[in-house]
């Protein structure tokens, strides 16, 4: 009995440091986020805006990733700031080691199904009108979009609408990052031009008045 109850100690201890190292490596992945966002000075410079120049009780519209810095250093209330279980296996960290799935799974605060999915049907509508209206459901005022990140991450978005991304980005050529990003600038993988694509390339749209724009991060009113 004696050498059972050791060996289930011992079983308990490795149990508990196996999830307690996961757990920690989890949570530095999150932070990283965050620090992230805060190297970036053209990003940093866009958060920074929102916190100078809108009302403290205002709704931002942005893709997820962005969500966490929109709320720690903006100090505003984000549409989503977290994906959704749908497109889970879009998160770059749940491939990270064969094993992070599981931290996900156990931790990650994942955000609505239906908020996310109506965040995709924002940057994939082709009518203003539409995207507004998605908009104006969760009472967002301002846009938030980065280039020339969100057309990479365009794909997500346009997978958690429940379309196809075939259907709006051509398959990429570019075998360095410098190849994709000529690609980008080029519009030459651009399929359909719906609202989150003008927005991104800083095109005029209707509906939406452009009011900060460093190259890196654009910020529109929505003013219809």
């Amino acid at each position: 009995m004696r050498k059972f109850i050791f060996w289930l100690s011992i079983a308990l201890v490795i149990v508990f440091l196996v999830f307690f190292g996961m757990w920690m490596d989890f949570n530095e992945a999150q932070s990283s986020i965050l620090r992230w966002m805060r190297s970036d000075q053209g990003l940093l410079d866009g958060l920074f805006w929102i916190a100078d120049n809108t009302g403290s009780d205002v709704v931002i519209i942005a893709w997820w990733d962005y969500g966490v810095g929109i709320e720690e250093i903006s100090h505003r209330r984000v549409v989503i700031s977290e994906t959704s279980r749908e497109i889970k296996w879009t998160i770059a960290g749940m491939r990270k080691y064969p094993w992070s799935w599981i931290e996900y799974e156990l931790w990650y605060p994942f955000e609505s199904d239906e908020r996310v999915r109506d965040v995709g049907r924002f940057f994939s509508a082709e009518d203003a009108s539409e995207a507004i209206e998605i908009a104006r459901k969760y009472g967002s005022e301002y846009v938030f979009v980065v280039y020339p990140d969100d057309i990479m991450k365009f794909y997500a978005m346009v997978m958690a609408a429940g379309k196809q991304p075939s259907e709006y980005l051509g398959e990429s050529k570019a075998d360095t990052e410098e190849e994709m990003i000529r690609e980008i600038e080029s519009r030459e993988i651009i399929k359909k031009e719906t609202i989150g694509i003008r927005l991104i390339y800083g095109d005029d749209t209707e509906g939406f008045e452009k009011v900060f724009d460093n190259g890196r991060v654009k910020i529109y009113k929505i003013i219809e």
